[in-house]
């Protein structure tokens, strides 16, 4: 068969300057009509042409005739495999499938005993062969303590949390003298004792394990850990920070934290049932060696993923955090260990889910509120408006019910009903772990003052029993 014969052909600067000029009669006319090109083609061509043309770079020169190569792919980022719907959110089966409370763990202990579940022989002993070590490197004879002696001593400082006074001296002086304190150890015994509390041996330690910033009070961290974690775990559990103040100069791991009732100190990371009991906790070391590792879920996420390890997997417990801790890929992988998650939340980590702003929610008034669902894991986000707008995420909980709770009216100055999602009721009911076990180790901490950093750990966990 003959080739076919083509029309002649034009360039595209002929064809962009005919239809500039207006020219509604510009045909290309064929030799051949059985092969020439039908105007829909034609018009393909053109427009082909043109838009090759338009794809040029500028400091390109424009050829008649160039072949563009297609675009590669483009991968999906990371925040593209959400998808967030506007639909009814349907909640998942989330009975609670871990221990149960029994008679054991409710039963009644002396305070000797359950001070001594937290606080074993054990770890008496360990700080007793530290201490009686240190003295004799620092001073060259040792202290000579015991076991008997140490144990005063805690209970010693557990007496001036209750009953507390300007100055640690004070409880010796006559005129504000307390017996139950200065009865049992004389004010320079004790001081001693105090100067001298050790709780690692120095010169066995490596150089490896020295860099980590808690190596001085690790020891009885990492066992004082391990009696925490021998609680049985409530069914809802909150994770936050808490601060243990300090203000000295001789610790590279303090911290500042604004907004907080003492702003230097310590963060720890703590996990606690609603109760405010305290099951796990981590301080913060900040980063090693100047490095901070990267993660999807970063720094606040992967806090919440340690906390949460020490859980028993799928059975259903439930984890709370406020918006510093919540992103999407944690509340994903939380769900991939048998955990449901709830917990405030910031727009940024919120990727694709195109939530109403606060003016169209403050314009529909107070107790409006709008969801969106992620169709791929089933999580629901929340935006509630009542005097601010505040935004939930979680796996388990929607907004339906919704309740009718009395909130004040500033302009009225009278209660007025206000339509609450649950997710919101349910954040309210079981975040405040950590807030109480903050209170409490407020109340029950002494200031005591010292230059050695790690005594003001150590005087912390005290605290919380």
């Amino acid at each position: 068969m003959p080739p076919a014969k083509r029309g002649p052909r034009f360039s595209v600067q002929d064809v962009i300057a005919a239809i500039q000029d207006g020219e509604s009669d510009f045909e290309m006319e064929s030799e051949d009509s059985d092969t020439a090109m039908s105007e829909e083609e034609a018009d393909e061509d053109v427009c082909g042409q043109v838009d090759k043309v338009n794809q040029q770079p500028n400091d390109r020169p424009v050829s008649d005739y160039v072949d563009i190569e297609p675009q590669p792919h483009k991968h999906t980022k990371p925040h593209d495999r959400y998808r967030w719907l506007k639909k009814y959110f349907i909640s998942p089966k989330t009975d609670f499938a871990g221990p149960g409370i029994t008679e054991n763990v409710i039963a009644l202990h002396t305070p000797l005993e359950y001070f001594q579940k937290f606080v074993s022989e054990d770890m008496i002993q360990a700080l007793v062969t530290n201490t009686n070590e240190y003295s004799f490197q620092k001073n060259g004879t040792s202290i000579n303590t015991n076991t008997k002696e140490i144990e005063k001593l805690i209970g010693m400082y557990l007496k001036m949390c209750l009953v507390q006074m300007s100055g640690v001296c004070m409880y010796w002086e006559t005129d504000t003298r307390y017996s139950l304190v200065s009865d049992v150890m004389t004010r320079n015994r004790f001081q001693y004792l105090l100067t001298s509390l050790h709780f690692v041996n120095n010169l066995t330690v490596s150089e490896m394990g020295k860099k980590d910033e808690l190596w001085k009070v690790r020891p009885w961290l990492d066992t004082f850990r391990e009696k925490c974690l021998q609680v049985v775990p409530e069914e809802h559990n909150s994770v936050d920070e808490i601060m243990i103040p300090f203000k000295g100069k001789f610790s590279g791991i303090k911290q500042y934290m604004r907004g907080k009732p003492n702003p230097w100190g310590f963060k720890v990371w703590v996990r606690t049932g609603v109760s405010g009991m305290i099951c796990d906790f981590d301080v913060y070391q900040g980063s090693v060696n100047g490095i901070r590792a990267k993660s999807e879920l970063g720094l606040s996420g992967d806090v919440v993923m340690k906390l949460a390890s020490t859980l028993p997997e799928g059975q259903n417990y439930k984890v709370y955090a406020d918006n510093y801790f919540t992103c999407v890929p944690l509340v994903v992988k939380l769900l991939h260990r048998g955990i449901h998650y709830v917990g405030t939340a910031r727009q940024v980590h919120l990727p694709n889910c195109n939530l109403e702003d606060e003016k169209s929610l403050k314009k529909k008034g107070r107790g409006s509120f709008d969801i969106r669902v992620e169709t791929n894991h089933n999580i629901c986000a929340v935006k509630w408006y009542d005097s601010r707008a505040v935004t939930l995420v979680s796996s388990f909980a929607g907004p339906d019910p919704v309740q009718k709770i009395p909130h004040w009216n500033k302009a009225n100055k009278t209660y007025v009903e206000v339509e609450r999602p649950s997710i919101v009721g349910t954040y309210n009911k079981y975040m405040g772990g950590v807030d109480v076990l903050d209170s409490f180790t407020a109340k029950y901490k002494f200031p005591m003052k010292s230059r050695r950093w790690y005594v003001y750990i150590f005087c912390t966990p005290s605290s919380l029993l």
